[in-house]
């Protein structure tokens, strides 16, 4: 053999020597098992997970291979981060072998040590829904919540011994298999005050009902403020499909027993995120006990500017608009009139000034409580004078 092939062979055994070292990776499933599991829960459609464990690292540079197989995690989101000496040690390169679910870190440790890492990653099919059930009063003014956690992990990996955090209240351990699904209470209020109210829509319900073929009703619907005074206000109320019930009273099984007590079903509603110090409105049906007529009694032009043709521009207009409402219930009912008004307003005339209360730039509400019985000449009467400013005749009907 000549000179030339054997110095070919021993520099293919050196090249070898070196590159065989980044084959033998050490597996992140063969080191200790997972010391502390969070999994944060607060986002509706991202599911966060934190792993620490006890990384043995030797002298010098190591490599740590992070693969998951099978499991359902954002290569993208996974982060690393070193919590026991993170000024000594040093996460020197990351990289991704080609057609694996893996990463490669590489570490530097100055001595051989153990060192408290964090590693960080969304991971999906891991999910929670809210669900509420409340249980009103048979005098509908108060309710029992009951806050429910549904927990889905189709993951592809086991949770276990994991800490979970919702956004509110104190985390919880819990286990969770793949493809397991839990039910967890993780909130109850008894005692809480409720209103029941009905509310009248200018852009939904229609104005005269008397044109109306089929019966008009109008959206009946328990009201709960999310604040201290009603036991809650502490966080934010995530958003839940809510069933709703009323107790009810049994009839005795013979003559001189007490009544049982029961619950019937009144509905179903979807409660929408509600901020401390915000409303829930969960929808219970119908009411046709009280009837509204809203009429424009008036609008004029004013205030017309004109161009150099004469020809209108911009101009204001005058308008008022009365609302009558009865009530055929015998007992007092509390209504709220809704109103939209896009563009520029302002009121000039208000016979409700006490009940108004604006809601935003285009949107501004009367909150009544009508009298048992208010019908014929007892019903309630709206008056307001609206003026709209610098009105061109092209404005959208809405914003």
């Amino acid at each position: 053999m000549t000179m030339k092939p054997i110095r070919q062979l021993l520099c293919l055994i050196a090249l070898l020597a070196l590159v065989s070292p980044a084959f033998a990776r050490v597996k992140l499933v063969a080191l200790p098992d997972r010391a502390r599991v969070v999994v944060s829960l607060s986002h509706p459609d991202v599911t966060l997970l934190e792993e620490e464990r006890m990384l043995p690292l030797q002298k010098g540079g190591n490599q740590i291979d992070f693969s998951w197989r099978g499991v359902n995690i954002d290569a993208n989101s996974i982060q690393i981060r070193l919590l026991t000496a993170p000024e000594q040690v040093n996460i020197i390169n990351t990289s991704y072998p080609p057609n694996e679910n893996a990463l490669i870190w590489q570490v530097f440790s100055p001595v051989a040590k153990e060192e408290r890492v964090r590693i960080s990653y969304i991971i999906g099919g891991l999910t929670r829904e809210v669900a509420y059930r409340a249980v009103s009063e048979p005098d509908e003014k108060s309710l029992a919540l009951r806050n429910y956690l549904k927990l889905r992990n189709h993951s592809g990996e086991d949770i276990v011994d994991a800490e979970f955090g919702i956004g509110y209240g104190a985390s919880f351990k819990k286990s969770i298999q793949h493809e397991e699904s839990l039910e967890l209470l993780s909130e109850r209020i008894d005692a809480l005050p409720i209103k029941k109210i009905l509310t009248w829509d200018s852009a939904q319900q229609p104005w005269d009902p008397e044109y109306v073929k089929s019966t008009v009703g109008l959206p009946l619907t328990y009201v709960i403020k999310n604040d201290k005074v009603s036991k809650l206000g502490v966080h934010t109320l995530l958003p839940g499909k809510a069933r709703i019930f009323i107790k009810t009273k049994e009839q005795p099984e013979k003559e001189g027993d007490k009544p049982g007590e029961g619950v019937a079903f009144t509905g179903e509603d979807w409660a929408g995120l509600t901020p401390v110090d915000r409303e829930m409105k969960l929808y219970i049906g119908q009411s046709r006990d009280v009837k509204v007529t809203q009429r424009k009694v008036r609008e004029d032009r004013v205030n017309i500017r004109r161009n150099n043709g004469n020809n209108p521009v911009l101009w204001d207009t005058d308008e008022l608009y009365k609302i009558e409402i009865e009530n055929f219930k015998k007992v007092a009912v509390d209504v709220v009139i809704v109103e939209h008004f896009p563009g520029y307003w302002k009121i000039v005339e208000n016979s409700h000034a006490a009940a108004f209360k604006k809601k935003d730039a285009f949107t501004f509400e009367f909150h009544l409580n009508l009298p048992a019985e208010s019908t014929g000449a007892k019903k309630t009467t709206i008056n307001f004078n609206l003026n709209r400013l610098n009105v061109q005749g092209n404005e959208p009907s809405s914003y």
